[in-house]
């Protein structure tokens, strides 16, 4: 008999980060990564339930929710990095950081 593993009721995983919006984007791109952190631990677990106990619907739900979060919320979160936090880097006077950014 396969085993369910307790993943918690999962509508679109990792919205548990700490609320952060437009007046604070570093806070708010911080709980982004919060939740990617998040996404890949869920990984973890999903890919050792499989390997002890197989596949099952639980195991099938989370993983849909996993590929929601890194086909609709990742690609955003990119694009704000890209448009709203490396151009101010980039023109900054600290040539270290713009080496590391670009």
């Amino acid at each position: 008999m396969v085993t369910s593993i307790p993943l918690g009721s999962i509508t679109l995983p990792g919205h548990r980060a700490p609320a952060a919006g437009f007046e604070a984007p570093f806070e708010m791109l911080g709980a982004c990564h919060e939740r990617v952190e998040r996404m890949l631990a869920l990984l973890a677990r999903l890919q050792q339930h499989v390997l002890a106990r197989g596949w099952d619907e639980s195991v099938a739900s989370a993983a849909r929710d996993v590929m929601r979060y890194f086909d609709l919320a990742a690609p955003l979160h990119h694009e704000d990095e890209e448009r709203h936090v490396f151009p101010p880097l980039l023109a900054g006077d600290d040539a270290v950081l713009r080496r590391v950014v670009q």
